[in-house]
């Protein structure tokens, strides 16, 4: 299937790591023009060298002014902005307790700040040029939304889900689809080798770990023009928890 993405230009947040680094690279094998946002310019330039991104611009996703500049560079180097994919996010902090007992007030704040605000600000800095002629934003949550036991997780994620739909929405009649994908347990870079932590991965209705490259696969389908039929939608890409029945 042609997806429509050759020529395109994409920005991706958090694309120096993970799952985003395996999204860039994704929609750079589908022929778009990709470049990565993020903190660290030293990890930014090395991605872009490893999936073949356009380049790269630095900003904080918590400041607004810096948003807003890279997001108006990233266009300039990519000479359009077709798709942006939000996957800057926090990583948990170390030995945290379930529930009220563990809950940070800061922490959840900084999920809150960084994930959802960020991902807004991405959006709004993005909107003027996705507008001109349609395009797509993907917004990558993950399956707290759908449980327990980590208050800061869970609320930053479902409030990625609020996000998307009143995005899709509200750009929606200009051509732009907004979704939102929930990955599991994924193995990338950082857990790779890591068995105790594949075998949790595992704990799927497929009984095999997902890897960051499927889940690219997915939001690159969403990203495109084929995709954009699913706005609004939120999409699990986790192999299938066993036991919840999601309408």
């Amino acid at each position: 299937m042609d997806l429509g993405l050759t020529g395109l230009g994409a920005l991706v947040t958090g694309g120096n790591r993970g799952i985003g680094k395996a999204v860039a690279a994704a929609l750079v094998g589908e022929g778009a023009r990709v470049v990565l946002l993020g903190r660290d310019p030293g990890t930014l330039a090395a991605a872009v060298g490893e999936v073949g991104a356009t380049g790269h611009v630095v900003a904080d996703t918590t400041d607004d002014a810096s948003v807003r500049a890279a997001v108006d560079e990233a266009a300039g180097l990519l000479g359009r902005l077709d798709a942006v994919v939000n996957c800057a996010a926090p990583r948990a902090l170390p030995g945290q307790v379930a529930g009220l007992d563990g809950l940070d007030d800061e922490d959840l704040l900084r999920n809150v700040d960084t994930k959802v605000l960020g991902y807004l600000r991405v959006a709004r800095a993005a909107a003027p040029y996705l507008r001109r002629r349609g395009g797509s934003i993907v917004n990558i949550s993950g399956m707290n939304a759908r449980a327990t036991g980590s208050i800061a997780g869970s609320v930053r994620n479902i409030s990625v889900v609020a996000l998307t739909k009143n995005l899709a929405d509200d750009l929606g009649p200009d051509g732009i689809a907004v979704t939102c994908v929930h990955p599991g347990l994924t193995l990338t870079e950082r857990n790779e080798g890591d068995l105790d932590y594949a075998e949790l991965a595992s704990s799927n209705a497929l009984r095999v770990p997902v890897g960051a490259a499927e889940v690219a696969d997915l939001v690159t389908f969403l990203s495109s023009p084929r995709g954009r039929l699913a706005n609004g939608a939120v999409i699990t890409a986790d192999g299938g928890r066993p036991g919840g029945i999601w309408a």
